[in-house]
């Protein structure tokens, strides 16, 4: 298992504040077998704003702490960038992709997308870069309207939902949108989105509803497989599943199937 958003660099951001609530957090995560984590910062230009050498120096110094307490867990860099104008040049100036591949991770105002999101995406698609939406399901405008996720992924965004919102940490509504999402295979990726506020463990029990839901197959790919694609630079399908609704005699609506289209 790989966690792709988590914010465990201690005081960088408004996650961990210090180095050993960190480490508390990772060898939970390295108890539970997850092999791998983004530490996915963030960065917004007047808040979180930062050079990549310092980040690289605290990830180094994380690394460092792993390894002296016997831990498997490799810690890879990452970052949370906030789409504003000129977010590009900041991505190219510091180098703010997800371990040593072309994906980025990026966020928005969650009262909704604004209407020019898109204008800010579309410089990094031309550019070679790979968008995950970072927690799709707590986002105003796609709470109300869940299509608008499929439409971005249309528009080649890849989708990331937070473990705790699957489980109602967020609220019902988020947590609803959260399962559209999923039941309807508008998510990529999994993450914990872990603040070190309270003890590791969402990430775990979500991915147990989620095989009771769905399936084992679907949860593989949403933490393990696809994970792994962004560490090798490989590109996830944005289309993974096709689903057939089943129907009865009566033509009321049933449970839909899921047929597999990713192998």
């Amino acid at each position: 298992m790989i966690d792709v958003h988590c914010h465990l660099l201690p005081q960088i951001d408004d996650g961990s504040d210090c180095a050993e609530k960190s480490l508390q957090q990772m060898k939970l995560m390295d108890d539970g077998g997850i092999t791998d984590a983004f530490l996915t910062s963030h960065f917004m230009r007047g808040l979180y704003k930062y050079e990549r050498s310092d980040y690289d120096k605290k990830l180094s110094a994380m690394q460092a702490k792993c390894a002296e307490n016997g831990l498997k867990l490799r810690l890879h860099p990452g970052f949370e960038i906030f789409v504003q104008p000129n977010i590009l040049a900041d991505i190219e100036k510091n180098n703010l992709v997800m371990g040593n591949s072309r994906y980025v991770m990026v966020e928005s105002d969650l009262n909704g997308l604004p209407e020019d999101f898109y204008n800010y995406i579309f410089p990094l698609l031309r550019k070679g870069y790979k968008p995950i939406l970072a927690h799709a399901e707590r986002y105003v405008s796609i709470m109300k309207h869940p299509r608008d996720a499929r439409h971005l992924i249309g528009n080649n965004i890849y989708i990331q939902i937070n473990s705790g919102s699957l489980l109602g940490q967020y609220g019902e509504k988020v947590r609803q949108t959260a399962w559209i999402l999923m039941r309807n295979g508008w998510a990529h990726l999994i993450g914990s989105d872990d603040h070190g506020r309270v003890p590791y463990g969402s990430y775990f029990k979500a991915l147990e509803l989620l095989r009771d839901d769905l399936d084992e197959h679907v949860v593989e790919l949403l933490s393990t497989e696809f994970p792994q694609m962004i560490l090798d630079n490989k590109s996830i399908p944005y289309k993974y599943v096709y689903i057939q609704p089943s129907y009865s005699h009566s033509h009321r609506r049933k449970k839909s199937l899921w047929r597999r289209i990713f192998h």
